[in-house]
């Protein structure tokens, strides 16, 4: 796989109590910002859905032709309107948000985006940890993964977030600059994978995964795709 300019934003947003995007004004007023967005010169594809295991967080992942595309709609004066009616109908709270770089699939490959649910892997490491290193254990995981016989895992992809994070340290019981590798993988339901989890394959094959990692958050998300 290689690379190219191309960049993926990732966003979790934090909803307002008992808030429905799929009706009334809510879904008016996400409509409007998501249509905000695809107009966007640079804008590629865009999904969303509610994190499984936290209901009341929507995640979004935007395609972008580069991160220059997306910073610069971040600066055009359609922006602040967008935001503004995100913050006053829509969000509990500020948003968390990333870019990821991910390799160039191969032709005809699964995206695990477009899959009825995706697992989502947040992997976090130390500074200095080697990305190369780490990069081609997440491949040897894919490459292994793949080829388990009966494996229902589609689409699987993984890359570095362009920006730090920082994550828990348990020996010092504080927050600690890092930096996170962002996977995500497609499955038919939260209950294959839980049940894949289980099996000796996985044993063989999860250590390439967690090997090095300072900490690892696994959820779901059920997304959609928008089609202008």
């Amino acid at each position: 796989m290689t690379m190219s300019d191309q960049v993926t934003e990732i966003a979790y947003l934090p909803l307002k109590a008992g808030l429905d995007l799929e009706s009334g004004d809510a879904k008016s007023a996400w409509e409007d910002a998501i249509g905000t967005i695809v107009k966007q010169p640079g804008f590629k594809a865009f999904f969303w859905g509610k994190q499984i295991e936290n209901p009341d967080i929507v995640q979004i992942v935007v395609d972008w032709e580069s991160i220059d595309a997306h910073q610069t709609f971040i600066k055009s004066p359609s922006y602040r309107p967008f935001f503004d009616n995100l913050n006053q109908k829509i969000l509990a709270g500020p948003p968390t948000l990333f870019h990821v770089k991910f390799p160039v699939l191969e032709s005809g490959a699964d995206s695990p985006f477009t899959m009825p649910v995706t697992e989502c892997v947040s992997a976090f490491f130390s500074p200095e940890h080697s990305e190369p290193e780490y990069s081609e254990q997440f491949t040897a995981f894919r490459t292994h993964g793949i080829k388990i016989p009966d494996v229902e895992a589609r689409g699987m992809i993984g890359g570095w977030s362009v920006e730090g994070h920082t994550y828990e340290d348990a020996e010092k019981g504080s927050e600690v600059d890092g930096k996170m590798f962002a996977a995500f993988i497609g499955w038919p339901s939260v209950d294959s994978h839980l049940s894949f989890r289980k099996t000796e394959e996985f044993k063989g094959i999860v250590g390439y995964l967690r090997d090095g990692t300072k900490g690892v958050r696994v959820w779901h998300v059920a997304f959609q795709q928008y089609n202008k």
